[in-house]
């Protein structure tokens, strides 16, 4: 493990460097108020000394294996704070791009080739509909063309995001919210990047022994806590690398999310009753006496056991899909109320006290 505390804009424009969103993490989810909170932050720091910093927190990432070299590093912490950080440089990029002076449109060409571009893919992947979304943002339309080497690439295109406006409103919504700070508090760019220059973070670069599941479950603590499903998905895809991730993740965990939207927005306790099912079934000798415990009970059995992660992902998914079908049955609503710890035995007011 290496930790250093570097310039976050000298960390997304490291050269043939690209970091992904490993498939399980939540999609991007800041709200407007944290976008206008970081943007009031470097506005107050454009007004301090040149030597002036302002810390935004920890970075950590794990570079990927591969033939070609660790060209990509999946982010295990810092997704929200580097997106942000991408919106508000591509409504910069944009809104320089428009100028009638060279050295801003030159500075826009730089923003572009720095920090959201690398070739002809973009420097940050998120995954699901916000991928779509944001290299429609680089690459889109309204991106900066003029002078851009990159203008022509074929993978430039992202098609029509139609289908995906909704699922990614944060993404489109704050970079909207940003290009429309600048028009109409007339922004200059070039002291808002020189400020943005001054943003530090401490970045955390995991090797393969560092066990990156134990870096997710400390990240519990803070922030919106990881849900037990959160913990489980992320133990059974961490080992494998991006590619691998995307596979097990698209064939086992992505209809389990699709067909739980239905119990929207007390999914995680529908999915919680699912997997208690599934435990009770696979490894009845072991006890679980609260919700809570549900995640460390899966890791008690994970460490008795040496089935290979795929064939834990097939039966988990067989078995939370057919919950799904039938979450009204008795056998479903038994482990439902042991979620919200319903007590038994109670008689309903309606018994009680007739209609």
């Amino acid at each position: 493990m290496k930790a250093n505390l570097e310039p976050i804009l000298d960390v997304l424009g490291t050269p043939d460097r690209c970091f992904r969103i490993p498939v399980f993490q939540r999609v991007y989810s800041w709200t407007e108020r944290q976008c206008m909170q970081l943007l009031a932050d470097v506005q107050a720091l454009m007004k301090e000394d040149g030597e002036a910093t302002h810390f935004l927190g920890t970075l950590i990432y794990l570079p990927e294996r591969s033939e070609a070299g660790p060209r990509y590093a999946s982010l295990i912490d810092g997704q929200q704070r580097l997106t942000t950080l991408t919106l508000l440089l591509i409504a910069m990029r944009d809104h320089l791009a428009t100028s009638d002076k060279v050295e801003e449109r030159g500075l826009a060409a730089q923003i572009d080739e720095t920090y959201l571009c690398d070739g002809d893919e973009v420097k940050l992947v998120l995954s699901c509909d916000d991928a779509k979304a944001l290299c429609h943002l680089v690459f889109g339309q309204n991106a900066f063309q003029a002078e851009s080497p990159h203008a022509e690439g074929a993978q430039r295109e992202p098609g029509s995001l139609k289908e995906d406006q909704a699922q990614s409103a944060f993404l489109l919504g704050n970079e909207a919210l940003f290009a429309r700070m600048i028009d109409q508090e007339d922004i200059d760019c070039t002291c808002l990047l020189a400020a943005l220059r001054r943003l530090t973070v401490i970045v955390v670069q995991l090797d393969d022994d560092d066990a990156p599941q134990q870096v997710f479950e400390s990240l519990n603590a803070k922030g919106k806590p990881l849900s037990t499903t959160d913990l489980l998905r992320n133990t059974l895809l961490l080992e494998h690398g991006f590619d691998e991730q995307a596979r097990l993740f698209n064939i086992y965990w992505a209809p389990i999310d699709a067909a739980f939207e239905q119990f929207a927005p007390e999914d995680d306790i529908y999915l919680d009753a699912a997997l208690h099912a599934w435990l009770a079934s696979t490894a009845p000798d072991i006890k679980i006496g609260k919700r809570s415990d549900l995640y460390q009970a899966f890791k008690e059995y994970l460490a008795t056991r040496d089935d290979a992660p795929e064939d834990l992902l097939r039966s988990i998914s067989s078995a939370c899909l057919s919950f799904a079908k039938d979450p009204a049955s008795p056998e479903a609503r038994e482990h439902i109320d042991w979620v919200i710890d319903k007590p038994k035995g109670l008689v309903s007011e309606r018994k009680l006290f007739g209609d």
